[in-house]
């Protein structure tokens, strides 16, 4: 996610909140606004600049059918650029396991469909 050229095709706009996590102690960081994501990272603008390199958790949420559903990520920061009041973050997934995986997918679903255009 260092260029455009760099980043995934298939990225689906966002406007859901992502609160990001310090991954040494669990520790809130922040909460921001997501902007995209994709399977391989997402961007979020967030009230504070983290550092390039740093490892994260990121903790998304979305609300389907009046149940809000909860999905975990792990990544890096691999670019901040000055945003408004904070910084816009880009953040490269790490290696998931098969369940992380699953629930990416299904968080990627469910966003794409609530962002589908009505017919």
């Amino acid at each position: 996610m260092a260029s455009a050229s760099h980043r995934s095709v298939n990225r689906i706009p966002d406007t859901d909140w992502a609160e990001v996590l310090s991954c040494s102690d669990g520790q809130s960081l922040a909460v921001g606004h997501l902007k995209d994501v994709s399977e391989g990272g997402l961007s979020v603008e967030l009230p504070v600049c983290l550092p390039q390199g740093m490892q994260v958790k990121v903790r998304l949420s979305t609300l389907t059918s009046g149940v809000l559903h909860h999905y975990a990520v792990t990544g890096s920061v691999m670019h901040t650029e000055t945003s408004g009041s904070g910084c816009l973050h880009g953040i490269r997934f790490e290696p998931q396991t098969k369940v992380e995986q699953m629930a990416l997918t299904d968080y990627l679903c469910q966003v794409e469909y609530h962002h589908r255009p009505v017919p």
